[in-house]
């Protein structure tokens, strides 16, 4: 089975979908310790997904000076999410990017560069393609591709780079792909944009025959079952509402077809990911679901409408004091709302029902927040060892597995 390294870790996202698609992690390396709480209750709850002891409540920096001292020759993958803050809108403060202190991009790279595995992967918010941070980005993927080349002493993040970029004679070491991907086109019920750094190293078969992950979910295949076909309310047993407005013109251009979408799926929504959960009730913990207690106050305001129950989830947020703006709210027709408990936010992350978050709400949906979509992630494991053939792919779980 192929070895993978967690960086960066938090709630598990990442994690769990690597592990379904045939990794098993040496270690998960975590600064906040309440993350680590989560990694760590669920190692003892399900000691099959990864051992207790490769919990590293650790900064990743501190944690790159013992790498020599773990054995992690050989390992096939890297991955993590370096923290998002400084290149994010919803950030709090100023969004620095790469002078920010919470900058871990150097200590993603520093991981390349000194454990040198197969494979790596790392996901981050769409705003570091901003046109203010996208020479950094830039810079970064310069690195990925020559890690050999490192920075000396207190040297500028632009001089390094033109150095990198000077050092033609320098084979590239790993092949660096990038991609923004929609969980919602890959089966996510939630539309939630990421850009998913890819290398592989040059001297590993298919280095140079990534290709870019093809949806297999659309928007237009979830219109034609809502509103040409109508397959989507008969499977519900509701009555249709009113079609959005927004779409009408859509909608039209789909009936002309006269054809059901062929060749993907439909957008899967909050309906969807939530269905045989029973309704919530406030204050009380449901029986034999983990997770599933209903949150009472929820409420319409400016900016803080909820996510339509018929439609993929807004993106799932971390923010600064854990649950924050509408996307943590169903909004039913009518305009009722209610907050997502845990377990249904969990869901729309495509965490398994078995999986626990021992925690106060805040710090759940934080986790949550933070967390990459475990469908995606599994997704482009799987890719991975199909592609490169690193490890034994025989005993990776079925997507099917994760997605309730």
């Amino acid at each position: 089975m192929p070895r993978s390294v967690e960086l960066f870790a938090g709630g598990g996202g990442m994690a769990l979908g690597m592990l379904n698609a045939g990794f098993e992690h040496d270690q998960l390396v975590e600064l906040h310790p309440q993350a680590c709480g989560i990694l760590t209750a669920n190692a003892e709850r399900t000691p099959e997904r990864w051992k207790k002891e490769s919990v590293r409540q650790l900064d990743v920096r501190t944690w790159l000076a013992e790498v020599s001292k773990l054995g992690l020759q050989d390992i096939d993958l890297v991955a993590g999410g370096p923290p998002c803050q400084p290149f994010s809108i919803s950030g709090k403060g100023v969004r620095a990017g790469y002078s920010d202190e919470r900058n871990m991009f150097p200590a993603a790279v520093d991981a390349v560069r000194n454990i040198r595995p197969k494979a790596f992967v790392f996901e981050n918010v769409p705003g570091l393609l901003r046109e203010s941070f996208f020479p950094y980005y830039e810079y970064i993927c310069d690195q990925l591709e020559r890690p050999s080349i490192a920075p000396k002493g207190d040297e500028e993040w632009s001089s390094h780079h033109d150095r990198i970029k000077g050092s033609l004679e320098h084979d590239l070491e790993y092949r660096v792909y990038r991609q923004t991907i929609d969980a919602a086109d890959l089966g996510v019920p939630q539309n939630r944009k990421r850009v998913f750094i890819v290398g592989i190293r040059a001297d590993v078969r298919g280095s140079d025959a990534w290709g870019e992950i093809g949806a297999t979910h659309s928007r237009d295949a979830l219109l034609y079952d809502q509103w040409v076909s109508g397959e989507y309310w008969q499977r519900y047993g509701i009555s249709p509402p009113e079609a959005p407005a927004r779409f009408a013109a859509r909608i039209r251009e789909l009936r002309g077809r006269g054809t059901p979408m062929m060749g993907q799926e439909p957008w899967r929504t909050t309906r969807d990911a939530i269905r045989r959960l029973p309704k919530p009730v406030n204050g009380v913990d449901a029986h034999g679901i983990l997770n599933h207690r209903g949150i009472p106050g929820a409420r319409i305001y400016k900016g803080h409408t909820g996510g339509w129950i018929d439609w993929p989830a807004k993106t799932l947020k971390a923010g600064v004091h854990g649950v924050c703006g509408g996307e943590a709210m169903i909004r039913f027709s009518g305009d009722e709302v209610r907050y997502l408990t845990v377990r249904e936010a969990a869901r729309v992350q495509t965490f398994p029902d078995d999986y626990e978050l021992p925690a106060v709400r805040s710090v759940a949906m934080r986790a949550l927040g933070n967390a990459v979509a475990v469908a995606v992630a599994e997704v482009i494991g799987r890719r991975l060892i199909d592609l490169t053939g690193i490890g034994d792919n025989g005993n990776a779980r079925s997507l099917g597995q994760l997605i309730i």
